[in-house]
């Protein structure tokens, strides 16, 4: 082959459309750093969910955030939709949005605190990197496990 870097690089592209044209899942899947709030979407049901209807503005934890151990705990306890829901709000707030609110009620009606200090702060949770497209509404990347609200994210 004359030109192995680009199979290589066709290969290692994850999606080849625009973010808005993707779901949630696949946005995630392509930003790399969500593979545990991903099996828990996929594993409840709340994946399919969020295709079906919309828009959504969905608060993606990290893998330090949503680790392992917290995805464990859910699944054991069967809580797993309940505390999804607390990260996907209905509608559609970009970042401008978020900053002139503050409170955002989730899809079970709990009601998720706006703070603005450095950055903007979603119950103790930053917003590391907003405005994220896809199909269905927004994701806005939630970081710094310290800070993170123990309802939001539950602790043992």
């Amino acid at each position: 082959m004359a030109f192995p870097f680009i199979r290589a690089f066709f290969i290692c592209q994850t999606f080849d459309r625009p973010l808005n044209d993707m779901t949630a899942i696949e946005v995630l899947t392509d930003e790399g750093r969500f593979s545990n709030f991903i099996r828990a979407l996929e594993l409840s049901g709340v994946g399919d969910r969020l295709e079906r209807k919309g828009p959504y503005t969905i608060f993606a934890p990290v893998d330090d955030v949503f680790n392992k151990k917290i995805l464990g705990d859910m699944l054991s306890s069967m809580k797993i939709e309940q505390i999804l829901y607390q990260f996907i709000v209905p509608g559609k707030y970009m970042l401008e949005d978020i900053r002139r609110l503050q409170v955002l009620q989730t899809v079970n009606g709990y009601p998720l605190v706006i703070t603005i200090r450095d950055g903007i702060e979603v119950s103790g949770a930053e917003i590391v990197k907003p405005d994220v497209p896809y199909n269905k509404g927004v994701i806005h990347e939630i970081s710094t496990p310290d800070a993170m609200s123990d309802e939001m994210v539950p602790r043992s």
